[in-house]
This record gives structure tokens, C-alpha cells and sequence, in this order.
């Protein structure tokens, strides 16, 4: 069995902030930027303008030569409905508790990765469901990146984007994103931006550390025990930079011992109710079948 190239989450730094320092046990608050002009539909148009062309086309990803080869959505209806169970009861528990949040699988055994999109569309490499070990640690990936979508760090980042500020003026002289034609030319901007493997200038510091803290939140409320995210944090903490290089989640993240801290001083500071589920029946019958299919 050839060994994985994982290709790990994160997402590091627009804007480095070496000195800062969360606020222990308090849940972070994100207040759209005075620079985000984009509506909430806005927001969903480019959403789902991005999801139909990733449906469509994939995602480009690095195939065994160093190339780049494109991965595509591999449609499962039962895996589907269990990651959405556990996505819509996070999603639910968040601050954007309206949003129909989607979790879709890509073709990837290689690339422990995974990706939200403006909107509430949610992708997971198949190297990550792989990679994981308990419910609760996929419950910790599925949170954080609803907590991208919480924070509207996308939609944030693509408003900073020189390349698409003609059009987003554009879109506002005609009443905002009104008709698919436009969310479809930002889309065909965005989707390649937020898909990048060399996304390391794509969210900042401060973002992926709000993002952990808001999926912190959201495990618990819905039921899961945030400890899931600090076993995961502490695995991928454990990994080698030699190890971690192909990793996405850590090329794309933030130090994962930085974030392992931070995320343990809030456990510590917060009371966590015992009796939070870590594990499940179903996450090791979707384990079993992912290695049946191999």
C-alpha cells in the first residue's frame, strides 16, 4: 500500500500576528469587516456558482509526479447523509444556524485535506476520512470549517482580492450579485483561489484560530466533545516537517502545536459538560466500508 501524501489544512497567513492571544473560554464573535460589501445572497450565489463548478471540473490537486492533476466529487448518498447529519447538527448549533450546510467527498486518497466554501458547501478530501480516527475528531474537522463559513473568512478574503474588485464594483452598481452571470465570472476567479494547494496567503493566522475556536463552540452545543479537535490538533502536532510538507491541513494551517495550546487552554478554561459523544457506531461502519472499497 503506497504511503499517503497528505496534503493537510492550513491555510496560513495573510495578516501575521506573532503576539496575539485568544481570550480563554469566550467564543469568538465575527463581525462582517467594513470592506465585505457582499450581502448574505451574495454570498450564496457565489456559493453556489462555485459548488457547480467544482461538480463540473474539480479541483486541481498534486498528482505522484508533482504535477497538477484535477480531482473530482465522488457521489455517495449514504456517506453523504451521515458527514451532513453531523455537519447540519454543527451547523445548527453555530452562529449562521439558517444555512444549509452540504458536505460533499473528493476523490483524493493521497491529500488529508478539507475545504468550505462561501455558502455552507463543505468538501473532504478522501485522504482525511482516512487520516481520522473518532467521530469526534471528524466532528472537529466538519466545525472548523463551518466556522470559516461563520466567520465569512472567504467572502472576507475575496473582497481583499485585486482581481476581482472590478467585478464586485460592477455587481454593486447593478444592485448587488442580481443574476448567475456575474457570480459565475467571480466564481471562476474564487474556486481556483480557494482550492490553491499553495493556499499559505489565503486565510491569516488570526482566521484559523477563530475558525478552531468557533468549531470548538459548535462541537459542544451540538453534542460532541470538543477533545475531538485537541486529538486531532495533537496528532498533526506530532507529525515531522518532513512528514507534514505534502500534508494540506498543515501546509494550509497554522502551526498545529500553536493551535494545539490555544485550543487546550479553552478546554481548560470552559466548562465542558461530561457525557459529550466522542465516538460512534456510525463513524466505525463508514471506517469499515472506506476500507472495504480500497
Amino acid at each position: 500500500m503506497a504511503s499517503a501524501r497528505m496534503v493537510m489544512l492550513t491555510t496560513s497567513l495573510v495578516v501575521v500576528c506573532a503576539g496575539w492571544v485568544p481570550s480563554i473560554a469566550l467564543e469568538p464573535r465575527p463581525v462582517r469587516p467594513f470592506y465585505n460589501h457582499f450581502t448574505d445572497e451574495d454570498e450564496m450565489r457565489i456559493g453556489n456558482a462555485s459548488a457547480e463548478k467544482i461538480e463540473r471540473e474539480g479541483v486541481s490537486v498534486p498528482g505522484a509526479d508533482g504535477q497538477a492533476v484535477m480531482a473530482h466529487i465522488k457521489r455517495n448518498v449514504v456517506l453523504e447523509g451521515y458527514l451532513e447529519s453531523i455537519a447540519t447538527k454543527l451547523g445548527q448549533a453555530s452562529q449562521r444556524p439558517d444555512l444549509v450546510y452540504t458536505v460533499r467527498v473528493i476523490d483524493a486518497p493521497d491529500i488529508v485535506n478539507a475545504m468550505s466554501i462561501p455558502g455552507g458547501h463543505i468538501y473532504i478530501y478522501s485522504g482525511l476520512l482516512t487520516f481520522i480516527q473518532s467521530e469526534g475528531e471528524l466532528a472537529a474537522v466538519l466545525a472548523h470549517e463551518i466556522g470559516h463559513v461563520v466567520g465569512r473568512h472567504a467572502m472576507n478574503q475575496i473582497a481583499r482580492i485585486g482581481m476581482v474588485t472590478s467585478l464586485i464594483d460592477q455587481a454593486r452598481e447593478s444592485n448587488v450579485i442580481t443574476d448567475d452571470a456575474t457570480a459565475d465570472k467571480i466564481a471562476n476567479i474564487a474556486v481556483p483561489i480557494l482550492f490553491t494547494l499553495d493556499s499559505r496567503t489565503f486565510y491569516s493566522r488570526d482566521q484559523e484560530i477563530e475558525a478552531d475556536l468557533l468549531g470548538f463552540y459548535e462541537m459542544e452545543r451540538a453534542g460532541w466533545d470538543p477533545k475531538g479537535e485537541i486529538q486531532l490538533l495533537a496528532r498533526f502536532a506530532k507529525i515531522s516537517p518532513k512528514q507534514a510538507a505534502p500534508i494540506a491541513f498543515i501546509a494550509t494551517h497554522p502551526d498545529a502545536s500553536q493551535r494545539l495550546t490555544i485550543v487546550e487552554k479553552e478546554y481548560a478554561g470552559s466548562k465542558v459538560p461530561s457525557g459529550l459523544k466522542e465516538n460512534s457506531l456510525q463513524f466505525q461502519a463508514m471506517k469499515l466500508g472506506l476500507s472495504v472499497a480500497k
